[in-house]
């Protein structure tokens, strides 16, 4: 009987932490989106850009370059909790728009100086992991 209970109670924190991970991943989505969207508006170009503004496609938030890694943007990009319409190659050569060096060059002169070379090492991860 113990066993039994010990298996439920497993059990459900196993499907709690997934519809809490599924959660987080809705609600990064929505956040790097929007973030996007403010970046490319007429009205925000003159904003000053940081490392911490760039919406980099992972769930968490990057401190630094080494928080930026392959598996992390793979599992962002190819979640089941966005993007249901697209394929995988899809959703990847979307994100290759964005990502692309020459443009994402066009938004390293927004970027502050003592960030842009942070920035840049950043944006050269996730092209080559796109890649």
């Amino acid at each position: 009987m113990e066993e039994q209970r010990e298996r439920e109670r497993r059990k459900q924190r196993q499907e709690r932490g997934r519809a809490e991970r599924e959660a987080a991943e809705k609600a990064a989505w929505k956040e790097y989106e929007l973030r996007w969207e403010s970046i490319n508006s007429s009205e925000s170009s003159d904003g000053e850009l940081t490392f911490e503004t760039i919406p980099w496609p992972q769930v968490a938030r990057p401190r630094t370059v080494e928080d930026i890694r392959g598996t992390r943007i793979a599992m962002f990009l190819l979640s089941s909790q966005h993007s249901e319409g697209l394929s995988k190659k899809d959703r990847i050569r979307a994100a290759l728009r964005r990502w692309h060096p020459d443009r994402f060059g066009r938004l390293l002169s927004r970027v502050r100086q003592e960030d842009r070379a942070k920035v840049e090492e950043g944006a050269g991860v996730v092209a080559r992991c796109l890649n």
